[in-house]
């Protein structure tokens, strides 16, 4: 039998965005070891799979695998040699990896994450694509979450430039979100890559799309925040990316617009980028045969400054290049995506979270883990989906403080 399957299988069991991966792979050998385990006493009551893990059918996970293979959706597993070796030094590193499209190995590339906001201004999504251009120009890999706003606009950019980018989604790889981005999906699919945690049909919830962020920013040398609001998701990338150790840089935005969440990153000692080569200088210097920055010596001239003169964007590729499917053995994606399980009121983790700060107390996601007897990955979750929906604060040293 195909390892894909054990892994699938310690998916299911285990879930997405849990520490305890690196756990159970540091220990055993292989995942058939870990499938082959009887005891899994060693975990403890940490970790809410602990006693799924005996049970051993295999059934839902190779009806996974078969609707993988019947629509060309390659499974990469944490111990492919494809597998990106950032990826594997997470807090809490994905098990499995669901591509489609044209698959490199990113270990040998220099990946730059470009994000921002759903909600973009016309000077916001004219410099996120220009940057994304860039940046493929002259060597990077592009790497986005396929969203409407900002992400569509960089992956445009990197495609413009005839280069190669990748789509992080926060939705079961099978399925197109948004819809109006459906001609974009098939163009990756045949120039590009998508890739999803989230298997065939797999059930959705409201952590989806914040679980996704850290993949982006854990695939990528640098990230750019183009254009955010105050509580955007693009922010937490940002964070996420900081805990990493990665390069974060931020465009400036208009003083007192709502999407000038970018200022406050500037305002808190990440790097400004007013032109790509702010970005793409340093990544010169440590990856000299990969950047080019003489491909991009013509910049200045093209866009004298913006805010004055906005590049003309487009908003689809090329119609030309949106290939039919039907009758060829690719995938069908699901154009209308499953409905998010949330009932408007946020979860039982996040209000004991918020009955443990105050806005005199604060503590580190550890103290609080600590303190629930917790994963700390699903710690991250709940005060990354608080902080977004305007509860909490995050402060300097890692500390989290209620509004």
């Amino acid at each position: 039998m195909d390892n894909a399957v054990y892994y699938i299988w310690l998916q299911t069991i285990c879930g997405m965005c849990s520490s305890v991966y690196r756990v159970l792979f540091e220990r055993f050998p292989s995942v058939k070891d870990i499938y082959d385990c009887e005891d899994f006493s060693f975990l403890g009551s940490k970790y809410s799979c602990t006693e799924r893990l005996n049970k051993k059918d295999l059934s839902a996970s190779f009806e996974i695998y078969k609707k993988c293979k019947n629509n060309d959706i390659h499974i990469l597993t944490y111990h492919d040699t494809l597998f990106p070796d950032s990826l594997r030094m997470l807090l809490a590193p994905p098990a499995v990896l669901y591509c489609k499209g044209v698959l490199k190995d990113l270990n040998q590339e220099v990946c730059i994450a470009v994000v921002g906001t759903r909600k973009i201004t016309e000077f916001g999504g004219a410099v996120a694509e220009d940057f994304s251009y860039s940046f493929a120009k002259c060597g990077a890999v592009v790497v986005s979450g396929l969203a409407k706003g900002i992400d569509t606009a960089a992956h445009n950019g990197a495609l413009r430039a005839n280069g190669y980018t990748v789509a992080v989604l926060g939705t079961p790889i099978d399925e197109v979100y948004p819809q109006e981005n459906e001609k974009l999906f098939y163009y990756l699919y045949d120039e590009g890559l998508v890739i999803s945690e989230m298997y065939p049909s797999c059930p959705r919830t409201r952590a989806d799309f914040p679980n996704r962020n850290r993949i982006i920013s854990g695939l990528c040398v640098s990230t750019v925040i183009a254009e955010a609001g105050e509580n955007s998701g693009a922010l937490i990338t940002a964070r996420h990316a900081v805990a990493q150790g990665r390069r974060v840089y931020a465009i400036p935005g208009a003083i007192g617009s709502d999407n000038a969440g970018t200022n406050t990153l500037i305002k808190t000692g990440v790097d400004a980028a007013t032109t790509p080569l702010d970005v793409l200088s340093e990544l010169a210097l440590l990856y000299p045969t990969k950047i080019r920055t003489e491909n991009c010596a013509s910049y200045g001239s093209k866009v004298a400054s913006y805010g004055m003169k906005i590049v003309q964007r487009r908003e689809d590729p090329p119609e030309e290049a949106v290939k039919e499917k039907s009758g060829s053995g690719a995938a069908t994606a699901t154009k209308t995506p499953a409905v998010i399980k949330n009932d408007g009121n946020i979860g039982g983790t996040e209000k004991r979270i918020l009955s443990l700060l105050s806005n005199s107390r604060s503590m580190t996601p550890d103290e609080l883990a600590e303190s629930l007897r917790l994963d700390v990955s699903e710690i991250f979750i709940s005060l990354t989906m608080l902080e977004i929906e305007g509860k909490i604060n995050s402060l300097a040293g890692n500390k989290y403080i209620k509004k």
